[in-house]
């Protein structure tokens, strides 16, 4: 698997692929060779099909299904072998509702923080909407507080964007960098602070938080980011511009925030409130009917209707 793996990692990195997913990818082809103790080029489609048999019968996510199926599918397209594959249908991803803090929530949660440092990392994801894994990488160059901007260098898929820096975010930014001093990345490691803090300690100090809040969701930092879009959209801001401020490169991944709130949809005023000089039970003239129906035969119009 040596050579193989090295040369699906040189065509990754080509095709553009992130490091995360160039790991990800590649521990899965190790796996599935792992599984069947033989080489992926060796494998027949009945190989391909009894291991996806075998996973389905793990408690795997329909997502985490579908990261296999990628990856194989990747790798047997490098490899021209696309008709290995034939066997397995494309796995369906079920449509899962995020979970999202409500507002007061937000504010119990943030107010709950006992250290400096972690009141301002929860409040910039939450505030900004950013990814743990973009939060990790900020540096004190990134930060524009003149035009209440964080710009962010590795978003999902290499990807560069602005994020919003408010004010109340910015202040407690300045009092950390005061106290904690840091010289290159923003959050630093207690390693070193040429090292960036690192995404499981932000997840773990997360679940400690929520627990001492009291929050009885089984939220996570990535809720943060979830109850951002929500928020916004509920405060009436167009999904165009939740998609941009996310980084998302399909509208699709942004139109999961409606299902999060339905009430969204429901507060959308009918055409008909819009149109003044319509008039409800009202008639112009006396032959019109009002709302009195007791003269008004349901039979007789209804043989009327369908005859017509």
């Amino acid at each position: 698997m040596g050579i193989l793996k090295d040369k699906m990692i040189s065509d990754m990195m080509v095709s553009g692929y992130s490091h995360k997913t160039i790991k990800l990818y590649t521990s899965v082809i190790s796996n599935f060779s792992k599984y069947h103790s033989k080489s992926p080029l060796d494998m027949l489609p009945e190989d391909i099909y009894d291991y996806f048999l075998y996973l389905r019968k793990l408690p795997l996510s329909s997502a985490s299904i579908s990261i296999y199926y990628s990856a194989l599918s990747l790798f047997y397209k490098f490899v021209n072998k696309t008709n290995l594959m034939h066997m397995v249908p494309v796995p369906k991803r079920s449509n899962r509702v995020a979970a999202v803090l409500n507002k007061k929530e937000i504010s119990i949660l943030l107010n709950h923080c006992a250290k400096l440092k972690d009141k301002a990392i929860f409040t910039l994801i939450y505030s900004s909407g950013i990814r743990v894994g973009e939060l990790v990488n900020i540096k004190l160059e990134d930060i524009d507080y003149i035009r209440k901007s964080i710009y962010i260098t590795k978003g999902k898929g290499d990807q560069q964007r602005y994020a919003i820096l408010s004010d109340q975010t910015a202040i407690l930014i300045k009092q950390y960098i005061e106290i904690y001093k840091p010289t290159s990345f923003l959050f630093y490691s207690s390693l070193g602070k040429e090292i960036p803090v690192g995404c499981r300690w932000i997840q773990a100090s997360f679940q400690k938080l929520r627990k001492s809040a009291g929050i009885v969701k089984r939220a996570t930092v990535h809720t943060l980011r979830h109850s951002f879009a929500t928020h916004l959209l509920e405060d009436g801001y167009h999904l165009f511009y939740i998609q941009k401020l996310l980084g998302h490169a399909d509208i699709k991944s942004t139109l999961v925030y409606l299902h999060v709130n339905p009430n969204t949809l429901l507060n959308i005023p009918s055409p008909l409130e819009r149109i003044s000089y319509v008039k409800m039970g009202i008639f112009e003239t006396h032959n019109e009917r009002g709302l009195d129906f007791s003269e008004f035969n349901f039979e007789s119009e209804y043989k009327n209707y369908i005859s017509q």
